[in-house]
């Protein structure tokens, strides 16, 4: 059993040279606190943060022009007002549909 140990220890030994890049590939690689799957699942997440920061400037864009909208022109509050409110005038009726 000791020979073949030593048998096993001698031909790991031998090849000490591709042994060596190999643990260093794994340790960098994979169980590293940065190895190289953490960066990419940083950077995966980092890409979808980005896509919904693009999103909500966005939303914040279309709301910026409804406000500027609804303080210049009375039309838009009248339109506003019958639609999302369901307010009406007094000669009308309103029926509302789902």
């Amino acid at each position: 059993m000791k020979q073949k140990l030593r048998n096993i220890s001698t031909q790991v030994w031998r090849f000490k040279y591709v042994w060596t890049p190999l643990l260093f590939a794994l340790i960098i690689g994979v169980l590293d606190t940065n190895s190289l799957m953490r960066r990419y699942e940083i950077r995966a997440q980092n890409e979808a943060l980005r896509a919904e920061i693009a999103a909500y400037e966005e939303r914040f864009e279309a709301d910026r022009k409804e406000l500027r909208a609804l303080r210049n022109d009375p039309d838009v509050v009248e339109e506003v007002a019958r639609m999302r409110l369901f307010m009406k005038t007094p000669n009308e009726d309103v029926y509302i549909i789902e």
